[in-house]
């Protein structure tokens, strides 16, 4: 439960001696070990202590939980406690294994470790693609990235899915052949999120690009075992749940009833995620202001520009020579715009944006040849220099409230917003004041069952009262919390609730009338002679 305190490719702007190979020994690690410590000293001071509000924070630590204490893959949250059929096990086992040596602060830990490992692989592919000049200005703007420091904090899966995913391209530098690391790192990726998918076939596609036969088997037998693989285990564990696949065509995964688009409708769903990724996502992860109502922005504006000069770099890069890095970048960019808009978000955008980086480098590179070595570089630092200047003002935006969080909480009172305070205190009474085995229905179960050790599970999304109520008494629902963490609440189970009255009675209350509240289900309407349970 938790606690109420709780190496070099070719440039003809740099030297053939910088071009030729990174450089070794204390030299050679310099450059990335004091990126690292400038991404470390960011993260620390913008750290943040207390749990991350999103569900699905919650969701990886049950599942860490359940494998830990060998209840096997199951979501021992919900009644029954089915086996989880939903995220691969790979993040869940890296909460598990933290887990025997500490709790939230220790799962934390290991996101920061991922990112700050990120940093280091993006300087050293940056090193091998493009120069060591290009290099640290790529791996200083990607440690300095907001996005990657906020989930450099969370226990979600992108910092290690990230991590992962960079070693499948630091795996194939050297030699550019598809190895035993390659391969594992490519595995782990995929078990990390499904959307490893585009590292396995990038991998695929380089050994039959090279025409490697033997690691071109090697390759397809990984990508098999692995998707097909899970897939089966997703069929046997939930079959009623739907796949990637059936997730990927439907206009809305979390709204099933919205139906299911054609093939004819990718072409204008990619280009909708493309604009968005281009003029909010991309700029905004380096820290500029979102504004997502109008169509032209500064923040527009500036996506543009980072988004060509990624392209030119990568175009201009691959003319002299194609590696893994672009192979992947293209598999990658393609499949998240594919996704339901929904999905479109800058964490989805994390995982390729230090190889963006990367390519947007050695387009400004191309830009110091076609500009002349002093102009060039004096554009290309201005233009580091502005990305830095946004990425660090993002930062110390927030800075003095996370250093005033920090300090809440070493005094035992966590910086958690009203809503998840009482969410959170609701499970602390839920724990102490319900009956073991009671079912609580809630907005997000796995976060709640960490508080109050009490399963349930997710009320239906339905605008009609009675598919609401039939939904909660076939979960066997002893109780309702009516909580302010979603608008879905208010927008499904309160006027479920209102239509039945005579099925609910209020039993505790946190922050008053407007608060969150939690409610007993009746097994049959009270009437004037049958007084409440007490």
């Amino acid at each position: 439960m938790i606690g109420r305190s709780t190496a070099g490719g070719p440039d003809s702007t740099d030297s053939e001696a910088e071009d030729a190979t990174p450089l070794a020994g204390a030299e050679g690690i310099l450059a990335p070990t004091v990126l690292v410590a400038v991404h470390v000293l960011l993260a620390v001071l913008v750290f943040e202590p207390t749990l991350f509000p999103g569900a699905d924070a919650g969701h990886y630590m049950v599942l860490g939980e359940s494998l830990r204490n060998g209840l096997g893959f199951r979501d021992i949250q919900l009644p029954g406690s089915p086996l989880h059929a939903k995220f691969p096990p790979g993040y869940p086992l890296i909460l598990a294994v933290a887990g025997w040596f500490g709790g939230l602060q220790l799962f934390k830990a290991a996101s920061m470790a991922f990112a700050a490992g990120s940093v280091w692989l993006t300087y050293r592919i940056a090193e091998s693609l493009v120069s060591k000049r290009a290099a640290f200005v790529a791996a200083g703007l990607f440690a300095m990235a907001p996005v990657l420091l906020d989930f450099s904090h969370r226990v979600l899966s992108e910092a290690a899915f990230t991590f992962f995913l960079l070693a499948v391209v630091a795996a194939t530098l050297q030699d550019r052949r598809v190895g035993a690391a390659a391969l594992a790192a490519a595995a782990a990726a995929f078990f990390t999120r499904t959307a490893g998918l585009s590292v396995l076939l990038t991998l695929v596609a380089w050994t039959l690009i090279s025409r490697d036969r033997r690691r071109a088997v090697a390759s397809v037998l990984v990508a098999l075992v692995c998707v097909v693989g899970w897939a089966v285990y997703q069929h046997l564990a939930q079959p009623s749940q739907p796949g990637y696949l059936q997730q990927l065509i439907q206009q809305n995964p979390y709204v099933p009833a919205a139906g299911t688009v054609g093939l004819m409708d990718f072409p204008a769903r990619a280009a909708t995620n493309l604009w968005r990724y281009v003029s909010s996502e991309l700029p905004g992860s380096f820290g500029f202001p979102t504004v997502r109502s109008q169509l032209v922005t500064g923040t527009a504006i500036a996506g543009v520009l980072l988004s060509a000069l990624a392209l030119y770099g990568w175009l201009r890069s691959a003319a002299t020579r194609v590696t893994v890095a672009h192979l992947l970048v293209a598999f990658y960019v393609g499949l998240i715009l594919l996704w339901p808009p929904v999905w479109t978000d800058r964490r989805f955008l994390l995982p390729i944006l230090p190889l963006l980086v990367v390519f947007g480098a050695a387009g400004a590179m191309g830009g110091v040849e076609s500009l002349g070595q002093r102009i060039g570089y004096a554009t290309m630092g201005l233009v580091a220099a502005g990305v830095a200047t946004m990425a660090l003002i993002s930062s110390g935006s927030v800075l003095s409230y996370r250093v005033a969080c920090q300090s809440s909480y070493r005094d035992g009172y966590p910086c958690d917003r009203p809503q998840y305070r009482e969410f959170y205190a609701m499970g602390w009474w839920a724990s102490e004041n319900t009956p073991e085995g009671s079912v609580i229905a809630n907005r997000s179960p796995a976060t709640f069952y960490l508080f109050s050790r009490r399963q349930g599970d997710l009320y239906p999304y339905s605008t009609d009262p009675s598919v609401v109520l039939r939904g909660l008494e076939e979960m066997g629902a002893d109780y309702v919390l009516v909580d302010r963490l979603s608008a879905t609440t208010a927008m499904y189970l309160i006027p479920a609730i209102a239509a039945n009255l005579e099925r609910f009675e209020v039993v505790h209350t946190v922050g008053g009338e407007e608060g969150t509240a939690l409610l007993r289900m009746l097994s049959a309407p009270r009437t004037a002679s049958a007084p409440a349970a007490p």
